[in-house]
């Protein structure tokens, strides 16, 4: 059965997503999740999901 893909609110702009630290990161003291927040438009697949990892312009991959 194939899942429904409910459509994004047009209210929302932004979506948040989250990453671990990189181990440099970590050696200079700066050990917390990152956060960053997408345009909708950049997290949406083709069918107009959304996707679960974003690689962002940083090179970095960030999770929702």
């Amino acid at each position: 059965m194939k899942k429904a893909i409910l459509p994004v609110r047009s209210d929302v702009t932004e979506i948040e997503y989250h990453r671990k630290p990189t181990a440099s990161e970590i050696r200079f003291g700066y050990g917390a999740t990152h956060y960053r927040d997408f345009p909708v438009a950049q997290c949406l697949k083709k069918d107009g999901s959304l996707k679960k990892r974003l690689k962002a312009d940083d090179g970095l991959i960030y999770t929702r």
